[in-house]
């Protein structure tokens, strides 16, 4: 039975999800070699009202809010709930009561799945499709760093890929965040494997 990753990254209307709303959302289904094989792009805003956002954390994602609303691919929670469960459910698959679905990003445990579960997939569905454990690039980063592998002046999304040399994308654009997170996962993996082999 395959593992397949949820690689994923979302761009918000604030820093707290009670305060703001959850803007877009790129998801990424990555087979057991890490490569893309299914994606789902979503532009949100919450059912039945104006999306809020803060203008400091518009600034920071490029998210022009007017355009957002009226752009006709932008669609409610509900609807994206909708997609993004069924993208789920088509590769999820139980070993007993554990998912084969791992949710990946950076920085996830200290962001990205707090808005996730507030705004988009409440935690009840969110346990019911995939596993417990998820894979946060930025907890490994850490770890090397703690050891002594890394040096400290690494730490974020950005610092991670001019570090290993990853290909640059648009910082705080779901999809390029995601992909870069990716590369600096594989630039990690291929580090280990180079001590475990006496590199």
């Amino acid at each position: 039975m395959s593992t397949y990753h949820i690689a994923y990254d979302l761009e918000s209307g604030d820093l707290k999800p009670e305060n703001g709303d959850l803007l877009t959302g790129y998801f990424a289904v990555l087979d057991e070699d890490f490569k893309i094989i299914e994606e789902l792009d979503l532009k949100l805003k919450p059912d039945g009202r104006l999306p809020v956002a803060n203008p400091g954390a518009l600034k920071v994602n490029g998210i022009d809010l007017a355009k957002h609303i009226a752009d006709p691919n932008t669609i409610t929670y509900a609807q994206g709930k909708v997609k993004l469960v069924t993208l789920l459910k088509k590769y999820l698959k139980k070993r007993g009561k554990y998912s084969n679905l791992i949710m990946m990003g950076y920085n996830i445990r200290g962001f990205d799945n707090r808005w996730l579960q507030y705004h988009l997939l409440d935690k009840e569905t969110m346990n019911s499709l995939v596993h417990y454990k998820y894979l946060d690039v930025m907890d490994e980063i850490d770890v090397l760093k703690r050891h002594g592998w890394l040096p400290p002046t690494v730490g974020n999304l950005g610092s991670a890929v001019e570090f290993f040399g990853v290909a640059k994308g648009l910082a705080h654009v779901a999809s390029d965040d995601v992909k870069m997170t990716i590369g600096v996962f594989l630039k990690v993996r291929e580090l280990m494997d180079s001590k475990k082999n006496g590199g």
